[in-house]
C-alpha cells in the first residue's frame, strides 16, 4: 500500500473511529460537555454530537482498544497531550500497519 493510501485510511477511518470512541468516553464516563470534548479532540461540537450518536457502528474494521482510549482520555483531560498522542499513535500503527513519519 502506498503511503498516500495509508494516510488516507488514517484520516478517513482510524481517526474518526478513535475520536468517536474517545468522545463517548468523555461524555459518558467523565461527564464532559460536548464543547469540552470538542476542544480536547480538536473538532467541532457538532462532530462530537455525531460521534456520540453514531457510536462505533460506522467503523467496524477498526480495532479500537477501549482500555487505551480510556487512558488517552485520562491523559488529555490532565493536559498530558504528549502521552495521549503516543497512545493514539500506537493504536493507529496497530490498525493501519505502515511506517508513519510522525512516529520517527
Amino acid at each position: 500500500m502506498s503511503a498516500l493510501k495509508d494516510y488516507d485510511k488514517v484520516l478517513k477511518k482510524f481517526m474518526p473511529a478513535f475520536k468517536s470512541s474517545a468522545a463517548n468516553v468523555m461524555a459518558k464516563e467523565y461527564g464532559m460537555t460536548q464543547q469540552r470534548a470538542a476542544v480536547l479532540l480538536g473538532v467541532t461540537q457538532a462532530a462530537i454530537s455525531k460521534y456520540i450518536n453514531e457510536g462505533q457502528k460506522r467503523y467496524p474494521d477498526m480495532k479500537i482498544n477501549s482500555r487505551i482510549v480510556k487512558e488517552f482520555v485520562k491523559r488529555v483531560n490532565v493536559k498530558d497531550m504528549e502521552g495521549g498522542q503516543k497512545l493514539m499513535c500506537k493504536m493507529c500503527q496497530d490498525n493501519v500497519k505502515f511506517d508513519c513519519a510522525f512516529m520517527k
